[in-house]
């Protein structure tokens, strides 16, 4: 087995032996026992769509090994969207001022060559990790990356249309009624959280969703943000390689620092559900859609071991959460939200919130016990890898992290397994605490008790002090 790096430029392949870069051509060898590693993965599987139909070589995405290895977060970096070029002159492995052109082509590669082999051997828990894990997934998501998803493109155009009415409308809203000129701006939704006192949680998307219910401006960017999302999506959809009523993502197997794997180009996972009723099975298949229930609020649970909130757990702790603080037991969509501003160390709680979370004494010590560890080693991670280095004496985040990284842990193992066991099922689009599948019609009731077995053995190999829950559904949407 070899490995290359690999490079499109100018409309021309080139790679370069990660052993030998005398082994320098200007093609690729598409051998199936070979690694191919390049941050051009949308290209790259394209090009094998023309010569492979089935058997892929393993392909690595450079931009997600280095969120893997690397294990730093936004906080270190001063970038928006990755680029080669910054991955290696931000490890100072060449000059600031280097160009590519073709004539540097051989040397930006080896350089590339050699950053790779350096943080392959940065850590060996990742790296144990990057070649149990992330290698089988890589194998999992290309391989539908080459084949893509089957789209409604009547649906698609119909949404659209009204996607762009309501943005429409929402714009005309906040420049009328208040005043907000440029809503659009990332500035002007920054300014407005600012002005009144509201934190940046997680995302602006997100410090919107949370407020939403008590702040009308904040829905109102909430909407406008989740309606371009969608329509961004749906466009893409339409213009690129539409007439074969197929879209194929962009798949990143280590999309973010917990290691959640993400689509680009288009983002199908974050649609709407509204709008998901664009996404068909191939012909003779029916949709699978199955996800946790109360994923993190479980892992929490267990791994904290909580008695109150493992009891809990077995109920329901949204429902109980909105009963106790939101005196209202169906607003458990609200409770959830609550739940992981709480997680995510948001001090912006309300009294009601701050005493609930208080009573869970052994939640409270496990919390404490998190940090402290984490401020003393300066990292903090999953019992199996995916770490995220910590850069400051802010770590209200870890706690999260460690529940997130853990449940990304859990569902890529679940995504093996159904991949090696259930043959009749094949990965589609993963959510972020489930997955849509499709199946033989065929064989469609046996393959979906083969998958909920799977996915709950896999949830409880890690938290065994609850019994997971599961949701299924012939529905994406």
């Amino acid at each position: 087995m070899k490995k290359f790096i690999v490079l499109f430029i100018d409309l021309e392949w080139y790679s370069l032996n990660l052993e030998d870069f005398n082994d320098f051509k200007k093609t690729i060898d598409f051998n199936s026992s070979n690694t191919l590693i390049t941050f051009q993965t949308s290209d790259l599987v394209r090009e094998l769509s023309l010569k492979i139909k089935n058997k892929l070589p393993t392909i690595i995405d450079l931009e997600s090994f280095d969120k893997h290895i690397s294990q730093e977060g936004k906080e270190f970096r001063n970038y928006n969207t990755w680029s080669a070029l910054y991955f290696i002159k931000y490890y100072n492995i060449i000059d600031s001022d280097f160009k590519l052109t073709k004539k540097t082509i051989k040397i930006f590669l080896e350089n590339l060559a050699l950053l790779y082999n350096k943080l392959l051997l940065k850590d060996d828990i990742e790296q144990k990790r990057f070649n149990n894990i992330e290698i089988l997934i890589n194998k999992i998501i290309h391989f539908r990356q080459l084949k893509g998803v089957r789209i409604n493109l009547n649906i698609a155009r119909k949404r659209c249309k009204e996607l762009e009415k309501s943005i429409y409308n929402i714009k005309n809203t906040l420049q009328l009624q208040y005043n907000i000129f440029a809503p659009d701006y990332i500035e002007t939704k920054k300014d407005y959280l600012s002005k009144n006192n509201y934190n940046l949680i997680q995302s602006l998307l997100y410090s919107f969703k949370i407020r939403r219910n008590s702040d009308q401006i904040c829905n109102l960017f909430y909407e406008l943000i989740r309606n371009q999302q969608d329509l961004d999506s749906l466009l893409y959809i339409l213009s690129h390689w539409g007439g074969h009523q197929r879209t194929f993502p962009h798949y990143l197997g280590f999309g973010t620092i917990t290691s959640r794997i993400i689509l680009r180009q288009p983002a199908l996972q974050n649609l709407r559900k509204s709008n998901r009723d664009i996404i068909l099975p191939d012909i003779g298949m029916k949709l699978l859609y199955i996800d946790y229930s109360q994923f993190e609020a479980g892992i929490l649970a267990s791994i904290s071991e909580d008695i109150a909130l493992i009891d809990l757990y077995n109920s329901d702790i949204y429902s109980d959460l909105a009963e106790k603080v939101l005196n209202n037991i169906e607003d458990r969509k609200e409770a959830k939200i609550i739940f992981y501003r709480y997680m995510y160390g948001d001090n912006s709680l309300n009294n009601n919130a701050k005493a609930y979370f208080e009573k869970f004494e052994t939640l409270n010590n496990f919390k404490n016990q998190i940090e402290d560890e984490a401020l003393l080693s300066k990292k903090i991670g999953s019992n199996f890898g995916n770490y995220r280095l910590i850069f400051s004496e802010d770590i209200n985040w870890a706690l999260s992290h460690k529940i997130q990284s853990t449940a990304s842990f859990i569902y890529k193992m679940a995504l093996i397994r159904v991949y090696k066991e259930v043959k009749s099922a094949s990965f589609l689009i993963p959510m972020h605490d489930g997955t849509v599948y499709q199946i033989e019609e065929s064989k469609y009731i046996n393959s979906k008790y083969q998958i909920e077995i799977i996915y709950k053995e896999e949830f409880k190999k890690v938290c065994p002090h609850i019994e997971p829950k599961l949701n299924c559904s012939e529905f994406f949407n």
